[in-house]
């Protein structure tokens, strides 16, 4: 099956443009800042002035919490924003930043597995870097709603749905994209996310067709379904 690869690549960076909220720490305000430019891929680098600038800050940041994570090697707050910046790294193809986030957000979540935003994360980075880590991205992603309870936590929800499509699980991609367009019908992305998931079943299936769902409307995804 042929599967839009490309469009849902771009809505992946209008849809996840920053970070959960986290520690008001100053160095985090720092690293925010590099958010507009590295903070979605494709990143916003236009020339090589703007690659160096960003490059400068982002080694200058980095340096500062590798000092700081080696007094204090267990300290979650640390390790996440370290986590969180390479993460951001990884877009703009910075070299050790994927396997660095990798590390420091498994480091957190090894100490602390309810900590949502690092599951979030940790998340974000598989399911956007191969498809072949997305069945373990929708793992971290339902774990993050296990852990908020019954409330819809909307960043794991629509994780759930990127993980589910870059595994090819077209039928059950368009019942979490049905749920995020009518539970947050505000947001017209989620409409988007669903023709164009609806797009990719009939034409895997131009004889059945997409078949209508039982239900109003689908139940939350969460910890096992």
């Amino acid at each position: 099956m042929k599967i839009l690869w490309w469009p849902l690549l771009v809505m992946v960076a209008c849809l996840w443009c920053s970070a959960n909220a986290i520690a008001a720490d100053p160095l985090m305000d720092r690293i925010r800042q590099l958010e507009p430019s590295i903070g979605v891929y494709p990143p916003n680098i236009k020339n090589e002035e703007d690659l160096h600038a960003v490059k400068k800050q982002y080694a200058e940041i980095k340096s500062e919490l590798d000092g700081r994570l080696a007094d204090h090697p267990e300290d979650q707050e640390l390790l996440f924003m370290r986590g969180y910046l390479q993460s951001m790294g990884h877009n703009f193809d910075y070299p050790g930043a994927w396997q660095g986030a990798t590390d420091d957000l498994r480091a957190l979540l090894t100490a602390n597995p309810a900590h949502i935003p690092a599951l979030l994360e940790l998340a974000k980075l598989w399911v956007n870097s191969d498809p072949a880590l997305a069945p373990e991205a929708e793992k971290l992603f339902r774990g993050a709603q296990c852990y908020k309870g019954d409330e819809p936590l909307e960043e794991a929800q629509k994780g759930i749905f990127f993980a589910l499509y870059y595994q090819g699980k077209m039928a059950a991609a368009l019942r979490q994209s049905e749920y995020l367009k009518l539970t947050w019908p505000g947001n017209p992305q989620y409409q988007e996310l669903y023709e164009m998931t609806r797009t990719v079943l009939a034409r895997s299936n131009p004889k059945g067709g997409v078949k209508k769902h039982k239900s109003a409307k689908p139940p939350m995804a969460t910890c096992d379904k």
